[in-house]
């Protein structure tokens, strides 16, 4: 993994210059720019550091026409050097990329005061001081500065010792991640096709993986990859300065500002809720306003909606939704910059909360702004809980939590335990995948199965329990998974028993009370009785009793509604069986066979069928051929 380091300054300060001497190589390379003498363009060069590693730099240019590249190049940074002239000192553009750096919550670095062979010591002091001066007032106050010069050396060893410092003392991405990388420059090459670059936010992605395109949504190949300064590696991870060379990818399909990353990891949204914090020297933000947006490599047109009013101050901080002309792809955490239509110049920034939301009706504003404080403060817990809230009883899924809130799925999952630990929330299984349901809901789910069983018990007590199916008409309202869930807790717990396909209370005897077993007898006896015509149910003194023999096994249906006894059944299979074997028999043998009419002998037919005792093929029926 490797360190990235964007430059900021004024144009002409000798950004590109102080970079081509410390890694030898120049960063501007359209012939414009050297024709102009000015950067236009991003420049990537590299510098080795004495660990192996490499120290990557991101050349900006400095022209106030050329900012959105700026924004585009610092937006994936790890650290800033910040350039000014010792002949000019603070600038315009100097004040502005402070300014985007700071939106973007890039604080690491330095500044570099250039050029001070150009003025004696006096005129150095003063530069330093006005720099100084500026700094005080913003959060890079404490960063060091160095006096340079790349026309005598000066002061250019003591600036690389303190780069490599500042590589040593970055904190890493994270290469454990999902692989995403940031793309902020396309070109074409013959005989490779097209390769884009970027630095990779998180994650690995090695020759052969499938990547996925967003905006766009296509899924390519990467046939081969180089790293930082080295070509075709294997394998590059967050931190890295990436060009990717992907099969059947052409030029047109992708820009500056597009993603590639692990399938199915980002989705392109059209609106964004953010905390957004308004500079100082800005005009205010007014409702509806339409501004420049700038994400990741991405700029986007977009109207800004203030959350609370319809006005933020310059200087202050809220909740803003923006809702964008075009679909960026964006994840909460996820730093941004706003800028005027016109004159196009920044004017805010700030963290990105909440991707794909709605519009912000005034009706509901402070319900908005409550759920963007919990964002905010990163109080995920409560978050989890208002997820909970407003699903309805489905739960939610881990990757959802980390999708709303922006937080890594440890984090998440840590918040879910804090959850069943307080008894509010349980993690249920969903098929392949874990949901967060409310405890509350589960328990009282789980006491009106068992109330239905135990109901069931007491109407019916020779019956050995309830059909499995029982809790899913229980629990209609509910999902499948839920249902399921639900009875797997219970089983584990112990509350229930499965016998087959019964399930029943876990101290429900499974023989007849003794009490009830000469009723029993009797209503046995009594239908075989009547012989193979059956008895209809309603023709018996105990239906509920009837049940439940048909619920043990002991009786069957001829036909619904129609009671005959098993032995019955077990009786007239041998029959046919041994009278027909496997030559076959149609409606009048068995007829013959069992001295009844033909609709009898029909009902009994269709039986041996639906239990898969017989097989028919057109008016005859067969006996499966013993083994």
């Amino acid at each position: 993994m490797g360190v990235i380091v964007g430059t900021a300054g004024h144009i002409d300060h000798g950004k590109s210059t102080l970079v081509k001497y410390l890694t030898g190589t120049d960063p501007d390379r359209l012939k414009e720019e050297k024709k102009r003498g000015i950067t236009i363009e991003l420049g990537y060069v590299f510098m080795p550091l004495p660990d192996g590693g490499v120290l990557s730099f991101i050349d900006v240019p400095g022209h106030e026409r050329f900012v959105r590249q700026m924004v585009a190049g610092v937006a994936t940074v790890d650290c800033f050097m910040l350039v000014v002239s010792a002949d000019e000192g603070v600038m315009p553009q100097t004040r502005e990329h402070l300014d985007v750096l700071e939106l973007l919550d890039v604080t690491n670095g330095i500044v570099v005061l250039t050029k001070c062979d150009l003025v004696g010591e006096e005129m150095q002091q003063l530069a330093e001081a006005d720099v100084r001066e500026y700094l005080s007032e913003t959060r890079f106050r404490d960063v060091p500065l160095f006096r340079v010069s790349v026309e005598t050396g000066q002061g250019m060893e003591e600036l690389r010792t303190r780069l490599v410092q500042l590589a040593a003392e970055t904190e890493m991405k994270n290469a454990g991640g999902r692989f995403r990388l940031d793309i902020d420059r396309v070109f074409v090459l013959r005989g490779f096709g097209t390769i884009v670059a970027g630095t990779a936010i998180s994650g690995t992605v090695k020759v052969g993986d499938r990547l996925e395109l967003q905006p766009g949504g296509g899924i390519y190949r990467v046939r081969e990859l180089s790293i930082n300064n080295n070509r075709r590696v294997e394998s590059g991870s967050a931190g890295d300065r990436i060009a990717l060379n992907m099969v059947g990818l052409d030029a047109d399909e992708v820009a500056r500002g597009s993603c590639f990353a692990e399938p199915g990891y980002l989705t392109p949204r059209e609106s964004l809720d953010t905390e957004c914090t308004m500079l100082a020297s800005s005009r205010p933000l007014q409702r509806n306003q339409r501004v420049r947006l700038h994400t990741g490599t991405a700029e986007v047109m977009a109207r800004a909606v203030p959350v609370a009013s319809d006005i933020l101050t310059a200087g202050s901080s809220d909740f803003v939704h923006f809702q964008l002309e075009s679909p960026v792809v964006a994840l909460p955490g996820d730093r941004f910059v706003i800028r005027m239509y016109s004159p196009i110049v920044t004017i805010g920034g700030g963290t990105i909360l909440e991707t794909g939301t709605r519009k912000v009706r005034k009706k509901f504003a402070d319900n908005r702004h409550r759920h963007l404080s919990l964002l905010a403060e990163g109080d995920l817990v409560s978050l989890a809980a208002e997820m909970l809230r407003d699903s309805g009883g489905d739960g939610f899924t881990l990757p959802e939590l980390v999708s709303r809130s922006g937080v890594s799925e440890n984090e998440a999952l840590d918040a879910v335990r804090s959850m069943q630990m307080n008894g509010t929330a349980e993690l249920m299984k969903d098929g392949s995948i874990m949901r967060v349901v409310s405890r509350s809901d589960v328990d009282t789910a789980k006491e009106k199965v068992l109330e239905a069983v135990r109901s069931h018990h007491r109407q019916r007590p020779v019956s050995p329990g309830v059909s499995t199916s029982l809790p899913g008409r229980i629990l209609s309202a509910r999902c499948s998974w839920f249902v399921r869930a639900v009875l797997t807790e219970l089983e584990t717990e112990g509350s229930l028993k499965r016998i087959e396909d019964r399930l029943s209370i876990k101290d429900h005897p499974l023989e007849i009370p003794p009490e009830l077993v000469g009723r029993v007898d009797t209503m046995i006896n009594g239908i075989e009785e009547i012989g193979l015509v059956g008895v209809p149910i309603g023709d018996l003194d105990d239906a509920d009793l009837a049940e439940s023999l048909l619920d043990r096994g002991m009786l069957m249906e001829l036909i619904p509604g129609t009671m005959i006894t098993s032995p019955a059944f077990e009786e007239v299979k041998h029959r046919a069986s041994e009278a027909f074997g496997a030559d076959g028999f149609g409606l009048a043998d068995l007829r013959d066979l069992l001295g009844v009419s033909r609709k009898i002998a029909l009902m009994w037919a269709e039986l041996l069928d639906s239990r898969g005792k017989t097989v028919r093929r057109g008016d005859q029926r067969y006996f499966p051929a013993r083994k």
